[in-house]
């Protein structure tokens, strides 16, 4: 049940270089100043100069340096110093919205839904569907259904392209219960404004969202296989109109001291749709989080290699955007956490805390002969970016997946898990890195780094380290 005995006998690898975060062509494996993935197999190698050579033919390598982690709030950011015409755009709103260069662009060609067999079922009215899974009828009112008087300890916490994210704590009618942490995710749809830089989902494109976040959690009532590692969602509404005046009020709080990314919500009209996710408020995410040392990390990875495996085998799931800040991390007095894997049950030592997987915004799922994803082959930005390992990997996914998302290819999940490696040996904060404990942990988290580009599933990891074979 140890990552000890993995290793390799391979002369040469490929390394993350530590100046410019970008993977670099294969040297001996004696530097042993550097973090080193040992590839087994030539077709790896010269996937990753292949990605290297498509991705440098690009005229806007060289200025796209993206920041670690949310991509799109740095894409956003660097767009608008690629001016183009020397006028920004205006709108009624003007003092509320962020300046913004006027661009031309290549964007994604967003979510898309494959039907695996012949099938009568295609789905023509998303609104409907929306508010089925919203177990609604019709739109609520914003305002009513997060009025102040049912949220308490409210604030916002985070931001991305999509949104606004807040945290309260919800009243609890009986006594006898706990009151709950809660996230809303609050994401404007179906609108003419253009937010944060982007045009609103419309209910086809968020359908699939939400099909994606019921189905990850899911996982944790799984027959044959079961996991706790992913979001857990209470509740998915569909409200109507103005933006909450208390919301607004920690919007502009936040703003005032973090300096907001995003346009003022008062730029909405009072007739705007929302989609607001309700989910467990799950800890910090793993850029930000403090280990005590290598050894508590080494089992996050693992949490993460399985949460992987179980989605994989359950609806062919690829996460394809797992960086850290996709990661939370949250303490538990739980000794172990547990999981089931072909029927097995498994535990894996907590070392005091627990990991939730989110953002399945570039995820690619399977969900009764429905294959979802999101289709990446026309974003040239996202595969022209550097500034950490991370964009090598999207790099690396296009290659694996022959720049056809709609497949299932699960190495994503492996290259992902190298992506977390990394980021626990070389990324994250540990109170004591100088202990033996720690220096013990590390090396094992180098060992498994060395092999793990040489599996073809999160599953096969899986199955290799938990001698399950």
């Amino acid at each position: 049940m140890k990552l000890d005995g993995f290793g390799g006998n391979t002369e040469k690898t490929w390394i993350l270089n530590r100046n410019t975060d970008r993977v670099e062509d294969f040297v001996e494996l004696h530097i042993k100043k550097r973090v080193c993935f040992e590839v087994e197999s030539k077709n790896t190698i010269d996937t990753i100069r292949n990605s290297k050579k498509k991705s440098d033919e690009l005229g806007i390598r060289s200025s796209l340096v993206l920041q670690p982690g949310k991509w799109r709030k740095s894409l956003n950011s660097w767009r608008r110093t690629q001016v183009v015409e020397p006028t920004l755009n205006r709108s009624d709103n003007s003092r509320l919205l962020t300046a913004r260069a006027s661009r031309q662009v290549s964007p994604s060609k967003g979510r898309k839904s494959v039907f695996l067999n012949d099938c009568n079922n295609i789905i023509t009215d998303y609104e409907s569907q929306v508010l089925k899974h919203c177990d609604q009828r019709k739109p609520l009112r914003f305002e009513v259904v997060y009025a102040p008087s049912k949220m308490m300890n409210t604030k916002k916490i985070g931001e991305g392209a999509y949104g606004e994210v807040f945290k309260y704590t919800m009243k609890r009618k009986k006594r006898d219960t706990r009151n709950c942490d809660v996230v809303l995710k609050v994401i404007p749809i179906e609108g003419s404004t253009e937010v944060n830089g982007e045009l609103q989902k419309t209910f086809e494109q968020i359908l699939p969202e939400i099909l994606i976040s019921k189905k990850m959690c899911s996982l944790r009532l799984g027959k044959n296989n079961t996991t706790h590692g992913y979001a857990n969602i209470y509740k998915v509404s569909l409200v109507k109109g103005k933006y909450p005046e208390h919301l607004i009020k920690l919007w502009e709080s936040y703003d005032e001291e973090k300096e907001s990314e995003n346009d003022h919500p008062r730029i909405f009209a009072d007739d705007q749709l929302f989609i607001v996710l309700e989910l467990k408020f799950s800890g910090e995410d793993m850029s930000s989080f403090k280990f005590v040392n290598a050894e508590q990390s080494y089992y996050v990875l693992q949490q993460i290699m399985l949460a992987l495996a179980v989605g994989e085998e359950e609806c062919q799931f690829e996460h394809r955007d797992l960086h850290w800040g996709n990661i939370l991390i949250e303490p538990t007095i739980k000794k172990e956490i547990s999981y089931k894997f072909h029927t097995k049950d498994l535990k894996v030592y907590s070392k005091g805390v627990k990991v939730t997987i989110i953002d399945y915004t570039l995820s690619r799922i399977t969900i009764d002969e429905f294959c979802n994803f999101n289709d990446l082959s026309s974003d040239e930005e996202l595969f022209a970016a550097s500034g950490d390992y991370q964009y090598d990997i999207y790099r690396l996914m296009r290659d694996e997946l022959k720049n056809n998302w709609a497949s299932f290819a699960p190495k994503t999940n492996v290259l992902w898990l190298s992506y977390v490696t990394a980021k626990l040996i070389d990324g994250v904060y540990y109170k004591s890195a100088n202990t033996k404990l720690h220096k013990l942990y590390i090396q094992k988290l180098r060992t498994f780094q060395s092999t793990i580009l040489s599996f073809e599933s999160a599953t096969h990891c899986a199955k290799q380290v938990f001698d399950l074979n």
